[in-house]
């Protein structure tokens, strides 16, 4: 009668043990998942905005190369040719309406005559920018793209607060 109890109690003990593996397994993938979902939501979102800053930016480096080597680079023409064209992205998708346009901004005044052209919300208004700079005359001189390059130079307030600084 022992073994016949023994065996008894031995088979209810494996399969009480392989129903714990399994509800353990269980547990743990759907633990695991959890774990993860916000890891991967985080790295898509952050995918999407690569992928907009890269879309968007090839779109202004082409608008660079079209002024550079257009006959006529004057502002009128600048602008005709940002107007003409439609960011690729916007939030991680494609753009529609007016979150498409790029924007453009001209300056003409004693210190500076320029048309810049940009999209996206940052400092200056633009995110990601080139400018397009003129003599007193409105014949074209150069296109600052250092804020494309990752090379953006500080703003004339910034400057003078760091002249003061390096002076003291």
């Amino acid at each position: 009668m022992n073994k016949k109890n023994a065996m008894i109690a031995s088979v209810i003990l494996n399969v009480m043990l392989l129903a714990l593996v399994f509800m353990v397994k269980g547990n743990a993938t759907k633990q695991a998942q959890e774990f993860v979902k916000p890891i991967q939501e985080k790295a898509k979102y952050q995918i999407g905005q690569v992928k907009d800053i890269t879309d968007n930016n090839n779109l202004l480096w082409s608008l660079v190369d079209s002024t550079w080597k257009s006959p006529d680079k004057s502002k009128a023409f600048v602008k005709r040719l940002a107007d003409s064209q439609k960011l690729p992205r916007c939030g991680g998708k494609a753009c529609t309406g007016d979150d498409a346009r790029l924007k453009t901004s001209s300056v003409s005044n004693a210190q500076e005559r320029s048309i810049t052209v940009g999209w996206g919300s940052g400092r200056g208004g633009y995110k990601y920018w080139f400018k397009v700079f003129y003599d007193a005359k409105d014949k074209f001189v150069t296109i600052d793209v250092n804020d494309l390059l990752g090379k953006s130079t500080p703003d004339a307030g910034e400057e003078a607060e760091g002249e003061e600084a390096a002076s003291e």
